[in-house]
């Protein structure tokens, strides 16, 4: 029995002091709501005794003081088999995550409306859209760069940029929620760019492709290695010692499996060398977001707009290039 305070009088209840001061230093009563409810959900399973209590600085979850050791070794045990040795990569706030990403992808949809539509009264017709930004290879090994990000505007039908747009939409998204819809776009349009690149030098002058699809795989393949590298696959200390990159990539790889190698006209090459290039960018992106966190939310605001902002400058700049520099060898020729 344990002896009574001082201020406690006989048959007064014992106190029912906070557990998370013991566990990981947080100060009584400032438990994050989705924490709290997470402890007393494995208190529970291990029936600990215990109560859990709203404040109005934050959560507290209490145990009897004669159950408080048993408390603290089964939630520091329940953290050391499921949870990442790197900690969480904190989250862009809550508006920040959806919206910059869909009036995107509406633009890429206009875009597409544009580039497919003739407008006579500028001399701008659909082949010459084509012309100038696909992803030609020998063009593009004679020097027309452009073309690595151009041709991730383009798309041969309203079918192939719908499922684009539907699919890509969702992997941003995801990849948002991590680092922010500008640096999610940044890692796509680069991954995308590089991916095409890749391909090329695979297939040789002889090969042509168009499609944000690459971008998209590109978006998966960094939302792999940011999971890689954060360990939120979920099997970064499994007990049988499996290392938490395993998961993500074999995610991708289903993606790719999946998704990259249906339809006649599917461009294999340039989704695997999208998801590739995809997850060696999303591989140090993963470690500097671990490494420092979410930033503070003025300078994370202006990151992720300059970021955002780059990405946007890619493609339009490629485009620049592709009708000052390509398009007058595409009328001589």
């Amino acid at each position: 029995m344990l002896p009574l305070r001082p201020t406690q009088r006989p048959g007064q209840r014992a106190p029912w002091p906070d557990l998370a001061p013991l566990v990981d230093g947080t100060p009584a009563g400032r438990l994050p709501q989705a924490q709290a409810r997470l402890w007393s959900l494995v208190l529970r399973a291990r029936r600990v005794p215990h109560r859990l209590r709203s404040l109005p600085g934050g959560y507290t979850v209490q145990v009897p003081a004669r159950f408080m050791r048993q408390a603290v070794d089964e939630i520091t045990l329940y953290h050391r088999e499921n949870i990442s040795p790197h900690p969480s990569i904190p989250l862009p706030p809550v508006e920040e995550r959806s919206r910059p990403t869909v009036a995107a992808m509406l633009a890429l949809c206009g875009f597409f409306i544009i580039a497919h539509r003739p407008w006579p009264e500028f001399g701008a017709y659909p082949q010459y859209w084509h012309a100038v930004g696909a992803g030609d290879a020998a063009q593009m090994l004679g020097g027309q760069w452009w073309r690595m990000f151009t041709a991730l505007t383009l798309h041969a039908d309203p079918a192939h940029m719908a499922s684009n747009a539907v699919i890509g939409g969702a992997f941003l998204i995801l990849l948002s929620r991590r680092i922010g819809s500008g640096a999610a776009w940044l890692l796509a349009v680069l991954a995308g760019g590089l991916g095409n690149v890749a391909n090329v030098l695979a297939h040789g002058p002889a090969h042509l492709s168009v499609g944000f699809s690459t971008a998209v795989f590109g978006a998966a393949g960094a939302l792999a290695g940011l999971k890689a590298v954060s360990g939120e696959g979920g099997l970064a200390q499994a007990r049988n010692g499996t290392r938490g990159w395993l998961l993500p990539v074999a995610a991708g790889l289903a993606l790719l499996a999946s998704l990259g190698t249906a339809g006649e006209n599917t461009d294999i090459g340039a989704h695997f060398f999208g998801l590739l290039a995809g997850g060696l960018l999303g591989l140090p992106a993963g470690l500097l977001a671990v490494r420092h966190g979410y930033p503070n939310e003025d300078w994370g605001e202006r990151l992720n707009y300059f970021c955002g902002v780059l990405a946007g400058l890619l493609l339009a700049g490629a485009w620049v290039f592709g009708w000052v520099f390509g398009w007058p060898g595409v009328r001589a020729g």
